[in-house]
């Protein structure tokens, strides 16, 4: 039998035979967790089944994650589009041991007083920025940085675009 269609992907393939394979991709803005090709085998008795479960497709809003490197740009998910509501990503940029990072925003957009930006790994506390006036220029006083980005439930913006150097 079919082994299934994907929500926000294709199902290519149209027959559901013993060696028959079934291929699967994702529409724009989403990518495949787990295989993109299914083959139907034959099972012990007069079964056949698919070699794999079902793929799933997941939203890309590259929202969060561990940047290592010299340097590369950091931006709210969907910039230069609006970011979605209640967002809650966490960025860690690591440098080499003994290195600090400079992070410099080209694009600053969020709802003054609502959707923040918090930068950690700086002398002293946490710097938190909103609204739409261009940060100053970040030096972290250690080998990282922690961007926390949160937004709330209305009012989307730009958001903010920001480049790092190791």
């Amino acid at each position: 039998g079919n082994p299934g269609r994907l929500q926000n992907g294709v199902q290519q393939g149209t027959t559901f035979s013993i060696g028959d394979r079934v291929r699967y991709s994702c529409n724009p803005g989403f990518f495949l967790e787990g295989h993109a090709l299914l083959t139907c085998q034959a099972s012990s008795g007069h079964g056949a089944s698919w070699d794999f479960p079902l793929p799933v497709c997941r939203a890309d809003d590259a929202c969060g994650g561990t940047l290592r490197g010299q340097s590369g740009i950091i931006s709210s998910p969907h910039f230069p589009l609006e970011y979605g509501n209640n967002a809650d990503c966490t960025w860690t940029i690591l440098a080499e041991p003994g290195d600090t990072i400079a992070l410099v925003f080209m694009d600053f957009q969020l709802e003054d007083g609502y959707d923040v930006l918090e930068v950690a790994g700086t002398e002293g506390s946490s710097l938190w920025f909103t609204g739409m006036n261009l940060p100053a220029p970040v030096i972290s006083s250690k080998n990282w940085l922690r961007l926390h980005f949160t937004s709330d439930g209305n009012h989307r913006q730009k958001g903010f675009s920001a480049q790092y150097q190791g």
